[in-house]
């Protein structure tokens, strides 16, 4: 496996273990013990803080509203997107994993999710103006014919699809650069 890459099924995996998320259960119950610790007490109404992979099973039976998490509000979306905007070459720092988590909660929790509509657009466009300002790095690498690529700020999923679509083709660049040189 390539240093810093992993693929989406251990991508999912370690966000839905590490990350944790708010819910607010419809049903009362003590702690649950998993191997990844003690989760609850569950009381109706009462807001507790869970796994992702929890709060989506419990979703999933409907037994709990999930709380998305403050970054994932028309506010600060509109904020990241206008830092993006802004800054027409560098990237904004955004939550690690913000895309797979905000595609999790659409995928699970929607309903949660005030203006669920307008965050989603939101959510592209700060795609879209990120893919654009990463595209153009890699072009002014390949330009240049450089090293090394560095982008700050990318978040996992970012670097993944990196990875996945322009590694081997960085490494026939190195190999080809190496050719020339001898």
């Amino acid at each position: 496996m390539q240093q810093g890459y992993i693929n989406a099924e251990m991508s999912d995996f370690i966000i839905q273990h590490t990350t944790f998320i708010n819910i607010q259960p419809n049903f009362d119950l003590d702690k649950l013990q998993f191997i990844s610790g003690y989760f609850g007490p569950f009381k109706i109404n009462q807001i507790v803080e869970v796994p992702l992979w929890v709060a989506i099973e419990l979703k999933k039976k409907n037994k709990c509203r999930v709380i998305p998490p403050e970054w994932l509000s028309i506010e600060r979306l509109q904020q990241k997107l206008d830092e993006e905007t802004i800054n027409e070459s560098e990237l904004a720092r955004m939550e690690q994993y913000y895309f797979e988590i905000s595609s999790i909660m659409f995928s699970y929790c929607r309903d949660d999710i005030k203006d669920d509509d307008k965050i989603k657009l939101l959510l592209e466009d700060i795609k879209t103006r990120r893919e654009s300002k990463i595209q153009k790095k890699i072009e002014e690498f390949i330009a240049r014919g450089s090293e090394a690529l560095k982008i700050n700020n990318l978040n996992q999923h970012e670097r993944n699809k990196i990875y996945s679509n322009f590694y081997g083709d960085l490494k026939k660049l190195r190999q080809l650069k190496l050719l020339a040189e001898s």
